[in-house]
């Protein structure tokens, strides 16, 4: 399989492991983490799983580039934070119906962006203004599995950007 970026996904959704992620030639390149900013948070979520998703990623030097944290548990948004001082953005879950597709909606540089993901498939995509860009495909639906993440087209965002925001949308949307 052909791929830029694999990483392993965690088998508890609640699990705050420090994840590598491997680029094409197996060399691990950066290392994604779910956090929880306070024990309240992490209290919380142990019960309600999908609440208070944060993830950050860090290169191998162990600088943070980027950072995404929960703003809203009622409606579903994140606050994108990036290290290189670009205009922080919202992410919103757009999904009407999540047992038929997952969506998650963005806009940066006037341009709009969307993560979507079809119910029984194993494929999430990443459109720039209807265009494709990132294929993230999984290994299977059972753990322990990967995600494979392919770079389609150059976009505005980083690849920091882009599989933090993968890994988001895979665990908490």
């Amino acid at each position: 399989m052909k791929y830029d970026f694999c990483y392993d996904v965690p088998t508890r959704i609640t699990s705050n492991i420090e994840i590598g992620v491997t680029n094409n030639e197996g060399k691990v390149v950066y290392s994604l983490q779910k956090y929880h900013k306070n024990i309240w948070q992490k209290l919380l979520a142990l019960h309600f799983t999908t609440w208070f998703i944060n993830v950050s990623i860090k290169n191998m030097a162990g600088k943070e580039l980027v950072k995404v944290e929960d703003i809203g548990v009622a409606k579903r948004k994140w606050s994108l934070k990036d290290s290189a001082n670009k205009e922080n953005f919202i992410l919103t879950d757009v999904s009407k119906f999540k047992m038929t597709e997952r969506i998650l909606e963005f806009h940066l540089d006037e341009r709009k962006y969307i993560i979507s993901k079809k119910t029984h498939t194993k494929q999430t995509t990443l459109y720039e203004d209807s265009e494709p860009i990132v294929i993230m495909e999984e290994s299977g639906k059972l753990p322990p599995r990967k995600n494979y993440i392919t770079l389609v087209k150059e976009s505005s965002l980083s690849e920091s950007e882009i599989i933090c925001i993968l890994h988001l949308f895979e665990i908490g949307v």
